[in-house]
């Protein structure tokens, strides 16, 4: 593992929610994004999803976005949905779908044995790639720039 700085260019689709609902609803909000996908310039065929980070177990409401990556900004942007820019210095970690939990263990662990302060004002983000098997997920945790 180790640290990157990254620049994700998504068209995207907004939703709120409780935390504990993530892992449900972002996939359903994914599959309506997928349908319109043909309405996206540019578009890479490489899903994302943003997450607002969870401030403290008091913080029980956040936002998502599900998008996808795209090459370069679109001419138009199709309705319901925004185009963002997201930059950052992030620890990340590749693997299964299914060990999703392991990978974010893993990226928490490396960030504190690096003395790296996790970055609460940046979205942690998600990248899905279709293989054989199923799906594998790369994960991108938020670190404050060390330099």
């Amino acid at each position: 593992m180790s640290t990157l700085k990254r620049t994700f260019r998504i068209v995207a689709i907004k939703g709120h929610g409780a935390f504990e609902n993530f892992a449900t609803e972002v996939p359903d909000f994914a599959r309506q994004l997928l349908h319109r996908t043909r309405e996206i310039e540019n578009h890479t065929n490489i899903e994302i999803a943003l997450f607002e980070p969870k401030m403290n177990d008091d913080h029980l409401e956040g936002h998502y976005y599900v998008g996808i990556l795209v090459k370069d900004r679109p001419s138009q942007v199709p309705k319901g949905m925004e185009y963002l820019e997201v930059s950052g210095t992030y620890v990340s970690a590749e693997g299964s779908i299914d060990c999703i939990d392991l990978l974010y263990n893993q990226v928490g662990q490396w960030r504190m044995e690096q003395n790296l302060t996790r970055d609460w004002l940046t979205y942690i983000v998600e990248t899905y790639h279709p293989t054989e098997n199923g799906e594998d997920v790369e994960v991108f945790l938020p670190v404050l720039d060390p330099e």
